[in-house]
């Protein structure tokens, strides 16, 4: 699946969807914040964690403002030949289908984890959508699809709800957020899950911050996103 910056379009955006998920989740990201806690604050990335009622596992919603514009940040998630050398865990990426007059789409991402730990898998259909003031949202949620089967050795997640939102500060700067909720399912302790749900989204934004800096990232054209502060 190889895809040139200049020529992104919904297929590459729902390559890299799963970014939102990969503290590998469950559902109802979209909460009540009144009650989060500030977990991490450090190198400009905010992690607030937070718990819905009858979920034992973490909430969270990760923030940080990244020195380039709306298209280079877009750009960056679009890039799935290089999504698996700043995502943390993501091992595959498959298309199953997309609709770019409309900005829909059906994917299968596969999560590696560490060894004695099964790696996991989701079905993700998702919405990518575009404000009139360039702010940029991907919302997206777990299926079930005949076309993608449980493969052997990996666990499925069937539930799962995040979003991404991007919006532009200025010519060169994007405040990045992204919502989720873990729960990887099988079996992992608690305490296990709910570090993944802190360190996870820092580390992506972290990474992101330097790969972002990559020549390739400048100036790209996009398909669905457009940078509102772009010359005319």
């Amino acid at each position: 699946m190889k895809n040139r910056i200049n020529r992104l379009s919904v297929r590459t955006l729902c390559q890299s969807i799963g970014l939102s998920l990969l503290t590998l989740g469950a559902a109802h990201a979209a909460a009540d914040m009144s009650q989060a806690k500030l977990a991490i604050n450090k190198h400009g990335i905010k992690v607030w964690t937070y718990q819905l009622p009858n979920n034992p596992a973490f909430n969270y919603r990760a923030t940080s403002v990244i020195n380039a514009n709306v298209t280079s940040v877009a750009a960056v998630i679009l890039d799935t030949d290089s999504l698996t050398r700043w995502v943390p865990y993501v091992s595959d990426v498959d298309v199953i289908e997309r609709n770019d007059s409309n900005g829909t789409f059906i994917i299968r991402m596969q999560l590696d984890f560490p060894f004695p730990l099964q790696d996991r898998d989701v079905l993700i259909q998702g919405r990518i959508s575009q404000a009139s003031d360039g702010t940029v949202t991907i919302k997206n949620k777990a299926i079930q699809d005949s076309r993608a089967p449980v493969q052997h050795n990996v666990v499925r997640l069937n539930h799962y709800e995040g979003d991404w939102t991007l919006k532009p500060l200025g010519a060169t700067k994007t405040e990045v957020s992204t919502t989720g909720y873990g729960d990887p399912g099988g079996v992992i302790p608690l305490s296990v899950a709910n570090l993944f749900v802190q360190q996870q989204p820092y580390q992506m934004l972290g990474r992101m911050q330097d790969y972002v800096k990559n020549s390739r990232y400048q100036n790209p054209r996009l398909t669905m996103v457009k940078d509102p502060y772009a010359k005319k």
